[in-house]
């Protein structure tokens, strides 16, 4: 028993958590703006994205490079700040990337093949998903509903994807007289706290 316990090495543990737990993280926060909160029930998650990121590296290091055993060695310093953290960062990152684009998304349901959506709630997956241009009729409990419209997510517009704090500012409002959408001038934004929004129609408008 002693000799199982020196043969032990909590380090070397690390390499079968770390590279999936970077690779989940950023990958959540390409996709929704925002890291996600972790439980202990994450580990699983981690190491099993960490044994195919690992199985990946030795069959690209073999295929590509002709040296199946460079990530067979172990590895210290800046080569496994590279291994363990860089490069699985970067890769969540891309998927994270390539998933809010939805280009397998579409492609498979243009076939008929659905998969359930990766956000918790509706309300995420519109503030995630909806496109700059949209018009916006927010309806609130104690007064006149406000019409804006939605820009630029990264600069103009924002929502909130927090569950419990659902808030909203509209960079542009304005008003729909029939199918157009007319700007106030001049331009201003509103912000919309969460516990004044009843419900929100989600338009498409010209603009004048």
């Amino acid at each position: 028993m002693e000799d199982l316990f020196k043969s032990f090495d909590a380090i070397a543990i690390l390499d079968w958590v770390v590279p999936g737990a970077f690779f989940i993280l950023f990958r959540s926060f390409a996709l929704k703006g925002a890291f996600p909160s972790l439980g202990k029930d994450d580990v699983v998650a981690f190491i099993i994205v960490s044994v195919l990121y690992w199985y990946l590296a030795i069959w690209a290091s073999a295929t590509f490079l002709g040296a199946p055993e460079a990530f067979r060695q172990p590895i210290a310093g800046a080569e496994s700040i590279v291994a363990l953290v860089a490069i699985p960062a970067a890769a969540g990152l891309a998927a994270g990337l390539f998933e809010r684009r939805d280009v397998v998304g579409r492609l498979l349901r243009a076939f008929g093949v659905k998969f359930l959506s990766p956000y918790a709630t509706a309300w995420e997956s519109v503030v995630v998903n909806l496109p700059p241009g949209s018009v916006l009729i927010v309806h609130l409990k104690d007064a006149q509903p406000i019409v804006g419209r939605w820009t630029n997510a990264q600069i103009g517009s924002a929502a909130s994807t927090d569950k419990e704090v659902r808030d909203l500012y509209l960079d542009e409002i304005g008003s729909v007289v029939g199918a157009n959408y007319q700007p106030f001038a001049p331009v201003r934004g509103a912000y919309i706290a969460a516990e004044q929004i009843q419900f929100i129609e989600v338009i498409t408008a010209a603009a004048n």
